[in-house]
């Protein structure tokens, strides 16, 4: 993965692991590095369950079988039996996500240094707001923050050298005492509108504060009586009655609240010293705010009797004039409605010949079965007419199929599959363009060309998505690229890959001169399946919660249906989505593909 090796470790069952600049981590099983097929590369990448960088100054093995990584941003764990990672950076507790090297004590805990001092983290115990990490700097007796690549090692006797750009830190773990002393924790100053406000008693120990409407914010100051390290006490506060739940741990010193509603309330606060030490037992004030009058139950009593009393009189006239008027509209209604039906039997009527037109220019399926023999396509329109549209042509060798889901359904979807369709037979029949990227390219131009986006004072920003595949009649060499939709391929052995297109539509107001797609070269194997198709399916709420189906769910499906015929797998997903859709109205067109080579 990179010729700059960084880290080498062998772990308890002979595993050697690599550590490199800039490519990532390698796993050599059994140590047999001669054999190719026997190393395992992990890198970085946008997922989740990848390593946190792909610089890696140091690999350890603690006693539990975990491999730890120092990474230049943040520590790495990697479980073998889940094959998963787990990721820790400053916002976890880390003192600085550049991370030199990684040694554990005897405890199981891992020791780290880094541009910003040494941090001891307990992967035994929940991490809340950085509990489980311990960062030690130069006020705590080291020679430096700053550590080096490399300089690190554990004595026989169990400490720990880390070495930095003033010299080598040395130190046993066990030696180390943390600080044990639970702070009581006060509030030193009550304030409104940033002045101090005076009481009859000192606010640090009173107990109990009334206030009117008109004083309902106010802001106090808190302390805590740890002075190891004052700047690193944190505090915790609460307002029963308004506040649900502790605030998060912090070393604000000054809480506010503003415009409190009417009622009574406990503010209570909690400290911890800076090694994160909580003295359990709160201090406390009781604080009431009198609420104005206009907020009290007996105002609302009188406004709700009186509010009703006008609510009755008021809708009895209104129910009196409200008939009058419903005899005179009833009349209307009824020349209303008839008139409306025989527009919208016109209407229908337009749009079922729109239909009869949009079939016939679809491809004959017969001809694409001819070329194609293992195939199916469902092709369920939301409305009469669709948005969503196959194209077949061949040309110079190439089979071409295409899948293509215009902005919109209905009839303006279907002007733009009309548009469509015309380009694709211009650009491929007409111009002998076969390279699917390329076909578009075309594609693209031609509709922003027909529909003079970028360059009409009316502008529109319509456009397609598609899925496009060529395949070579003598070579059988595969071809395909994608615009803003993606292909899935399901192996012979169910295995699922997921191929994506370009993050561009076809079309669109915005005229870029490097809107290129590009084309895929694609290894498929006998019983292998692709498969094209627009987001229809996939977006279609239903089932108990009347939530999407989504992706994954579709996914999971053409995995379960892979090993059925063709004309079964269409039966199958036109049988499941009808199940999920139950109810519910179809929300988009929808088109799926399937290809056995």
């Amino acid at each position: 993965s990179s010729n700059k090796i960084t880290a080498i470790y062998n772990d308890s069952k002979g595993n050697i692991w690599l550590g490199t600049d800039g490519g990532g981590a390698c796993f050599v099983e059994n140590g047999n590095i001669e054999k190719k097929q026997s190393i395992i590369k992990y890198a970085f990448s946008d997922s989740v369950n990848s390593l946190g960088s792909n610089s890696i100054y140091s690999v350890l093995e603690d006693k539990q079988g975990k491999i730890w990584f120092a990474t230049s941003n943040g520590l790495s764990k990697f479980d073998i039996s889940k094959r998963s990672f787990t990721n820790y950076t400053e916002k976890d507790g880390l003192a600085n996500n550049f991370v030199f090297s990684v040694l554990t004590d005897n405890l199981n805990n891992i020791w780290m240094s880094t541009n910003k001092g040494v941090t001891k983290f307990n992967p035994n115990i929940e991490n809340i707001s950085g509990s489980a990490f311990k960062n030690y700097d130069q006020k705590d007796g080291l020679l430096n923050n700053e550590h080096t690549q490399g300089a690190y090692s554990r004595l026989s006797d169990g400490s720990m050298l880390f070495g930095g750009v003033m010299g080598v830190n040395i130190f046993n773990p066990r030696n180390i005492k943390d600080n044990s002393h639970m702070p009581p924790a006060y509030i030193v100053s009550y304030k409104r509108s940033g002045k101090n406000v005076e009481t009859d008693t000192a606010i640090t120990f009173k107990k109990y504060l009334k206030l009117s409407w008109r004083e309902n914010f106010f802001q106090f100051e808190l302390a805590a009586l740890d002075y190891n390290s004052p700047a690193e006490n944190k505090y915790m506060y609460m307002l029963e009655g308004y506040d649900k739940e502790w605030s998060s741990p912090s070393n604000v010193r000054y809480v506010s609240y503003t415009e409190l509603p009417g009622g009574d309330y406990i503010f209570k606060i909690k400290a911890a010293n800076d090694d994160g030490v909580w003295n359990e037992i709160p201090a406390y004030i009781h604080i009431k705010v009198v609420p104005p009058f206009w907020k009290t139950v007996w105002f609302y009593i009188i406004v709700s009797v009186f509010g009703v009393g006008l609510i009755i009189l008021y809708t009895q006239i209104r129910t009196r004039a409200i008939k009058r008027e419903n005899k005179i509209l009833e009349n209307k209604v009824a020349e209303r409605t008839k008139e409306l039906a025989e527009k919208n039997a016109d209407i229908t009527s337009s749009i079922e010949y729109a239909k009869r037109i949009q079939e016939a220019i679809l491809p004959a399926k017969d001809q694409i079965f001819a070329k194609f023999t293992s195939m199916f396509i469902l092709y369920k329109p939301k409305d009469i007419v669709s948005g969503d549209f196959y194209w077949y042509g061949n040309k110079k060798g190439q089979k071409i199929f295409a899948v293509v889901d215009c902005t919109g359904h209905g009839v303006p979807g279907a002007f733009m599959s009309m548009i469509g369709h015309n380009i694709l037979n211009q650009v491929v029949i007409e111009n002998g363009v076969t390279e699917p990227g390329k076909i578009l390219n075309g594609l693209n131009k031609g509709v922003q060309q027909a529909l003079k986006q970028g360059q009409n004072q009316v502008n529109t920003n319509d456009g397609m998505d598609a899925s496009m595949i060529s395949v070579n009649e003598s070579t059988g060499e595969v071809l395909w690229a994608g615009a803003f939709r993606p292909a899935v391929i399901v192996r012979a052995d169910g295995t699922l890959e997921k191929i994506d297109g370009n993050k561009s539509s076809v079309g669109g107001a915005q005229m870029d001169i490097d809107r290129n797609f590009t084309t895929h070269t694609l290894k498929l194997n006998k019983n292998d399946t692709i498969y094209l198709y627009s987001d229809g399916y996939a977006d279609q709420f239903g089932g108990e919660k009347g939530k999407k189906y989504m992706v994954k769910r579709f996914n999971d499906l053409l995995c379960a249906i892979h090993v059925y015929g063709l004309a079964e797998q269409q039966n199958e997903l036109e049988k499941a989505f009808e199940e999920w859709r139950g109810n519910h109205e179809q929300i988009d067109d929808v088109l799926v593909v399937g290809i056995r080579f």
